[in-house]
């Protein structure tokens, strides 16, 4: 529904990930990305996730510690073709998620 985006560290025990300069870039289709960078002081711990709201998702029943929300983002969106990725402060694809729908 272009609501939330949901990020998982699926790293070693004991191997927290800092997110300073991270940003994720969702491409719908042949529309602009849409850029989220993480707050400087954002830590994934191992084997935890984080549910990256819009700014127009429901925040009802949000876990604030699992949770971020993008005020930049309006939603993110829905298309025929999405792809999500993951950029490190290095510039470094960390992951990708490709979807397509018909």
């Amino acid at each position: 529904q272009g609501n939330f985006i949901v990020i998982e560290n699926n790293g070693s025990p004991g191997k927290d990930q800092d997110m300073k300069g991270w940003t994720l870039r969702r491409k719908i289709d042949s529309k602009e990305d849409i850029v989220y960078k993480f707050p400087d002081n954002f830590v994934l711990k191992p084997r935890s996730r984080v549910r990256i709201l819009s700014r127009n998702a429901s925040k009802g029943s949000i876990n604030e510690k699992e949770t971020l929300v993008a005020e930049g983002v309006l939603t993110w969106g829905t298309g025929t073709t999405m792809v999500t990725r993951l950029v490190d402060a290095n510039g470094e694809e960390k992951a990708l998620f490709n979807q397509k729908f018909q």
